[in-house]
């Protein structure tokens, strides 16, 4: 509803005064901040000429300043970058609250930050963050609650207002009894989609705000729909976090793991148009780069993936698959597990050491001390203490060794002459020669090379395990085998590689990580939760995904609940919350998208209606048609076109097609920025993103045919925002055969 004009001019009074705060407090913060720019200058400057002329002044004590005056220029930017946000748009809503306490209302106006009246003191904007706010986003009018720090605060929403302001001038005003008001709903999801993901503080549901501000569990698993939001509630969840928990939580303590760099690079603007520092941004490939030791080739995931699309003219193809289903499986889980068991309680064996007819250690001691002594610790740390202990042993021996030789010589002939350091060097090389033998033992006897233990599972399987193999394990394990002693390592192999290095040699943990944001949780097995939980021994997580989005076809969750027990069984406090509604796409292209589903779900749409999708048939020039189309696309508006097509394979071939006549950039996984246009992209590399038109490249019935095939159609559908447009090739695949008809829009044949 919108409001009367003298509400209207009361608004318009009441933002030119806070307008002229910001501009007040502005022009103050950004006259420190230049000030403490200078000053951390000039010491950087005087430090090296300083602690060469003054021996008062340490290296220490500069460092300190340093950091005091680099900490103070970060208030103060800081301070300017909230300020020139809320100079641009100050506040977006608006609550009346009646405080049932202190008998009293309040008009709490809700922005990006929050402002004080330097003068009386008084809250001018509420942070979105803060806790009062968070009435705006669960709440219509009537009774209502928060939880501040004291405890529960009750009362009554009497207002409730939303604005849409921009560069300091009032676009709308309107009042409403909703939750969001569709209006403003609808207009942020109506708009036009650039290269990079929009933050929605304007428009957070309450499923979503209850998701951003849960604080009571160390594991947060979220499922939703695609287009839920999953993402952007991820992004304000870090927002919020690092202003509860200011002074304690900063954002280089939070780390998020991206499908890939392109998909990094489409969400790094969120945090900033919040007003925060950027948290750390990394894929699981880079850190196996960092982690897993040994000169190896190692594949990544896009490629193993592509493999598994294309590579069926390898002689090896089928065994791979096999091989690839089973080591994502629970079963080669357990089977690891067991593996480490075995290695540590009874795998390696030991002799006796001696030298010049000495026994230095025995079996039963480096059994003692392997087994019983270390047995707290991993095992690389033991091999290495019962080394050290045999060198403390040897050394003992050898000095006493050395003495003898060095009084022998002394009464031989033959070094009648020379001095003891000479005679000691003599004894010292012939000792030597004897203990190389004695050290090739030891260094046989305590090897740990990781990548030896893991081909030696696939030998040594009998020994350690009981349960169901695959019937090719044999041949599997030849396979794998092989490709380690050639340096290879395959991507099904790196976590498990990974895996065996952690329980083995310790892991390579992140301690200084407190919070772990894992988004397209589907894409990952039980073993890499196992990793992540490893590798992050003091961090809460919150991990986001659609089992329906699973486009691996081997690797790929059942069921959340199986996420969870690999923590509850670690003592994490662990929550589920099933988001419900779907935002990005209008209603035609969510419904159709919805029928490709084997068991299509129950989803909320929002009403926000467009053309149905239109299922268009290949003539004689496929590339007028699809130029057609892009032109069609950008005469409505579109700003950001995806040519989505199955493999990477078949994006080169369609960017071909179409680079000489037409503006288009092809992505592929080497790429670590999202452009903006048209762009040409396999579906594995869309995952997360969307774009105001999307044009599958070719849905006939060779290319999608296998059942794993639905979901990457299913994923490549629902990127689109406003339209999809599909073409094939020939005839069409059966699973968009078998949607309703009334669904779509048939183009007839050429």
């Amino acid at each position: 509803m919108l409001i009367d004009q003298h509400q209207y001019e009361l608004e318009r009074q009441r933002l030119q005064k806070v307008l002229q705060i910001i501009d007040q407090q502005l022009k103050i913060a950004q006259k420190h901040a230049f000030t403490a720019k200078l000053q951390l200058t000039d010491t950087k400057r005087s430090l090296w000429e300083r602690i060469q002329y003054d021996d008062h002044i340490t290296t220490a004590q500069y460092i300190d300043e340093l950091n005091r005056q680099g900490q103070a220029f970060g208030v103060y930017h800081n301070a300017v970058r909230k300020l020139e946000l809320l100079q641009h748009s100050p506040y977006f809503g608006r609550i009346d609250f009646a405080d049932d306490e202190l008998q009293s209302t309040e008009q709490i106006y809700i922005g990006v930050g929050s402002l004080v009246d330097p003068q009386t003191r008084e809250i001018l904007i509420y942070d979105w963050r803060a806790p009062v706010a968070s009435m705006f986003y669960d709440y219509g009018l009537g009774r209502a609650q928060y939880q501040a720090p004291g405890g529960i605060i009750t009362g009554e929403i009497l207002l409730k207002r939303q604005y849409m302001i921009e560069h300091g001038e009032i676009k709308y005003i309107f009042d409403s009894d909703l939750i969001i008001n569709d209006e403003v709903l609808q207009s942020m999801l109506s708009k036009s989609a650039d290269n990079r993901i929009r933050n929605i503080v304007y428009s957070i549901q309450r499923e979503q705000n209850q998701a951003i501000r849960d604080e009571d569990t160390k594991v947060l698993l979220v499922q939703g729909p695609a287009g839920s939001g999953k993402t952007s509630i991820a992004l304000h969840r870090a927002a919020y976090l690092l202003y509860r928990y200011h002074g304690q939580l900063k954002a280089n303590n939070i780390v998020i793991f991206s499908p890939n760099q392109i998909f990094s690079d489409y969400i790094q603007n969120v945090l900033p148009e919040l007003g925060e520092d950027n948290i750390n941004q990394t894929t699981l490939q880079e850190y196996v780069k960092w982690a897993l030791e040994g000169n190896y080739w190692i594949e990544d995931y896009y490629s193993q993936f592509e493999y598994i699309l294309s590579g069926t003219d390898d002689p090896n193809y089928q065994l791979r698959l096999r091989g690839i289903a089973f080591k994502s499986s629970p079963e080669f889980f357990a089977l690891l597990k067991a593996y480490v068991q075995y290695l540590e309680q009874r795998a390696f064996s030991f002799d006796d050491v001696t030298l010049w007819g000495e026994v230095i250690i025995t079996k039963q001691e480096c059994e003692h001390l392997f087994y019983e002594k270390y047995s707290y610790l991993p095992v690389k740390e033991r091999l290495e203490k019962i080394r050290r202990r045999i060198i403390y042993l040897f050394k003992t021996l050898r000095k006493a060794k050395v003495q003898a030789l060095v009084s022998q010589k002394a009464n031989d002939p033959k070094h009648k002459g020379d001095s003891e350091w000479e005679l000691r060097k003599i004894s010292l090389r012939e000792i030597k020669s004897e203990q190389a033998p004695m050290f090739e033992h030891i260094d046989k006897m305590l090897a740990f090379d990781i990548y030896q233990l893991y081909a030696d599972l696939y030998r040594e399987t009998q020994r350690f395990y009981s349960g169901t193999l695959p019937d090719n394990w044999e041949e599997l394990g030849v396979f794998t085998r092989r490709n380690i002693e050639n340096h290879l390592v395959f991507y099904e192999d790196v976590v498990p590689l990974l895996f065996l290095q952690g329980a083995l040699a310790g892991w390579k943990e992140l301690p200084y990580i407190q919070h772990v944001i894992i988004d397209e949780a589907q894409d990952y097995s039980l073993l890499h939760y196992e990793l992540f939980r490893s590798i992050f021994p003091k961090a809460a997580f919150t991990i986001l995904g659609d089992l329906r989005q699973s486009v691996h076809p081997f690797l790929k969750l059942n069921d959340f609940d199986s996420v969870a027990s690999v923590f509850d069984s670690a003592g994490y406090s662990v929550k589920l919350l099933n988001l419900t509604r779907s935002y990005r796409s209008t209603e035609q292209i969510a419904m159709f998208a919805n029928q490709l589903l084997q068991q299509p779900i129950q989803v909320e749409l929002v009403e926000r209606f467009g053309e149905k999708p239109m299922l268009i048939p290949y003539g004689e020039e496929p590339s007028q048609q699809i130029r057609d189309v892009i032109k069609a696309c950008r005469e409505r508006g579109c700003r950001s076109i995806a040519i989505i097509c199955k493999t990477d394979m078949e994006a080169q071939a369609a960017f071909q097609l179409l680079k000489e006549d037409e503006e288009v950039t092809y992505i592929n996984r080497h790429i670590n920025y999202f452009p903006l246009g048209t762009v040409i992209l396999p579906v594995y590399l869309a995952k997360g993103l969307e774009f105001d038109a999307v044009i599958v490249y070719n849905a006939n019935q060779t290319v999608y045919t296998s059942e794993y095939d639905r979901s990457l159609l299913y994923t490549a559908c629902t990127r689109a925002l406003h339209h999809l447009y599909i073409f094939y090739e020939g005839e069409l695949t059966p699973f968009l055969g078998a949607v309703a008809a009334d669904l779509y829009t048939l183009k007839t044949r050429p």
